[in-house]
């Protein structure tokens, strides 16, 4: 009798130990890990923790997660680096004057900015701390026209109106602090790469119809005209986009692809978007060299002063002629991807952010309406 109750206890025990470690098999399973996937994780946006009235604009990016702000009050205006997962805000800059013109390096390591005051206006370059490393006064007060080298950060388009009719463009050598006159008979070139540029001479047809692309050399001052019918551009690294309006309808702007640049890879046509009987082009950005190119684009051709139309925030598909629609958008307004390109800045102020995998938009600023 013993022998077998022992025997019995012991099975029993061995029912127990099984069941225990079933359990905490099970709990093990379904306990999550601190070593998720740090992609699985859901970022949240934060808005900027600043008044609305204080608030100018939205920069650009300087890196993935943050951008850089501009605020300010009366004559004393700031810039401020934002992150938009954490909501942390941390000066950067305080100019004790109006800022009209702010623009970011290729590198992200400088900043240029056009401020204006009591005494004139002054270019201004600093560096990430804050420290004013270039400055150029400037016979203007009105708005400056910029475009930084991407490939020679050390060389800045700067253009603006002498008069009327007059336009100023130069080269400012940083390194030198030279001025140094561009040929140009637009108020907008562009660099393509460290000694040549772009250009669309409009012909003055206010329509903008009509123009003839040329490339300059800044080493040579020569001039070569590219190509004809062409009413403007977009350019990033080796992408190359024309706009053309359409020959075979009024409803529509063709768009013509080259990959590397000059070299003719396809073709679509998206719908046409006019004010006052002037072209207005899609504003595209692209996050870094052979990635999707997006855009905002109208569902149907408009006239914006009959309408505002409906856009679309989508990506270009020149395989199949098409865009891809992401998500509806509000306006027809400017957009800035993340080099990452997961999201884009968008709006008049960059004041939203497009989140391109949830197909949604959020807002960085509380507006008062």
């Amino acid at each position: 009798m013993k022998r077998k109750k022992k025997k019995y206890v012991i099975f029993r025990l061995a029912i127990l130990l099984f069941s225990a470690t079933l359990f905490l098999i099970s709990c093990t399973e379904k306990q999550p890990t601190e070593t998720s996937d740090p992609e699985e994780i859901v970022l949240s946006y934060k808005e900027i923790p600043i008044n609305y009235e204080n608030f100018r604009k939205v920069i650009g990016w300087i890196s993935n997660e943050e951008v850089l702000v501009h605020t300010g009050e009366i004559n004393n205006d700031t810039l401020s680096s934002f992150n938009i997962f954490t909501g942390e805000i941390e000066p950067i800059y305080e100019a004790n004057s109006i800022i009209l013109t702010a623009i970011i390096s290729e590198d992200k390591q400088q900043i240029l900015i056009q401020v204006v005051g009591e005494e004139g206006g002054e270019l201004r370059v600093i560096d990430r701390n804050g420290s004013i490393t270039q400055n150029l006064p400037l016979e203007t007060t009105g708005f400056v026209n910029v475009n930084w080298n991407p490939a020679n950060q050390n060389h800045i388009f700067i253009s603006y109106y002498q008069s009327d009719t007059e336009i100023v463009v130069d080269n400012w050598n940083l390194e030198t602090n030279e001025i140094i006159p561009v040929p140009s008979a637009s108020m907008a070139p562009v660099w393509y790469s460290a000694n040549l540029y772009l250009y669309v001479d409009n012909e003055d047809d206010f329509s903008l119809e009509t123009g003839n692309l040329y490339m300059g050399d800044i080493r040579t001052n020569d001039m070569l005209r590219l190509k004809s019918q062409v009413s403007d551009f977009f350019v990033h690294e080796d992408t190359f986009i024309t706009y053309t309006p359409s020959d075979f309808t009024d409803e529509e702007l063709l768009l013509n692809y080259q990959y590397p640049f000059m070299v003719d890879k396809s073709f679509m046509a998206i719908p046409k978007v006019t004010m006052n009987d002037r072209l207005v082009f899609p504003y595209l950005s692209q996050a870094g060299r052979n990635t999707p190119v997006y855009g905002v684009f109208a569902k149907e051709a408009v006239e914006l002063e009959l309408g505002t139309g409906d856009f679309e925030f989508g990506q270009l598909d020149f395989d199949n002629k098409t865009i891809d629609p992401i998500l509806d958008l509000p306006d027809n307004a400017p957009i800035s991807m993340a080099e990452n390109g997961k999201y884009s800045l968008y709006g008049w102020r960059y004041e939203s952010i497009i989140d391109i995998e949830q197909k949604t938009i959020y807002s960085f600023i509380n507006s008062p309406n």
